[in-house]
């Protein structure tokens, strides 16, 4: 067999090995780099290394104090420097600031002790079963009061179940006059006829209003006859 010598083929067989050599070292390099990466983390998981150089680990900080995670950390923080004085008034002041002005006048009018008469109306879905609440917490406070807002009435007292100032006992038959008074307010005899169908006049259901024993205790604190 004849044998023809082409100098361009060696050339060309050469460039090739030359190709597969850099490739074959690409490969080896990037294999050894990894391995020593993978060193240096099992020595230290919590850095990782970025561009060569070590990452510079921050100090350990506490829950974002915006969040609800830090909001309750400072509450829990806070109720270990307080006694139970601190945290009586901590607890007023919470009250207050969610009261206006109307509602604190509702809490000075129940302050002696006394109570009001208080009545909900309600429709009828059958001779015996009531239905929905036409008017709630209508009451003579407001008048006792003097409140700026009297149609707000309802809400105020409403709210103030809410927070607990005041408490629902059963009617007075020491008030049927209050609650005759009551009864001729513009608003309950429109709740009234709102909520009667036909031979089915409204259920109205008596009863009154007095301040709880939180309520007394705020105002105790807020007229001065308790420490501040």
């Amino acid at each position: 067999m004849a044998f023809s010598y082409d100098p361009r083929g060696l050339i060309g067989h050469a460039v090739d090995a030359a190709r597969r050599g850099l490739d074959v070292y690409s490969w080896a390099e990037e294999q050894v780099v990894g391995a020593i990466r993978q060193g240096f983390d099992s020595l230290d998981p919590g850095g990782a290394l970025k561009g060569g150089a070590p990452e510079v680990v921050s100090e350990v900080s506490g829950p974002d104090p915006d969040s609800l995670a830090g909001k309750m950390s400072r509450l829990l923080d806070r109720a270990l420097d307080q006694n139970t004085r601190g945290s009586q008034v901590e607890l007023y002041h919470h009250l207050l600031d969610q009261l206006v002005a109307d509602e604190a006048r509702i809490v000075g009018a129940l302050s002696d002790g006394s109570s009001s008469p208080m009545v909900n109306v309600y429709t009828w879905l059958s001779p015996r079963v009531p239905g929905r609440a036409a008017l709630e917490h209508a009451a003579l406070i407001g008048r006792t009061a003097n409140v700026a807002l009297p149609q707000m009435v309802p809400q105020y007292v409403s709210h103030l179940l809410s927070l607990g100032l005041v408490q629902v006992g059963p009617e007075d038959p020491a008030l049927a006059t209050e609650y005759e008074v009551l009864m001729a307010e513009t608003t309950v005899l429109a709740a009234i006829k709102s909520a009667s169908r036909g031979p089915l006049t409204a259920k109205v259901e008596k009863s009154t209003l007095t301040l709880s024993s939180l309520g007394a205790s705020l105002w105790a604190a807020t007229t001065g006859e308790i420490g501040q």
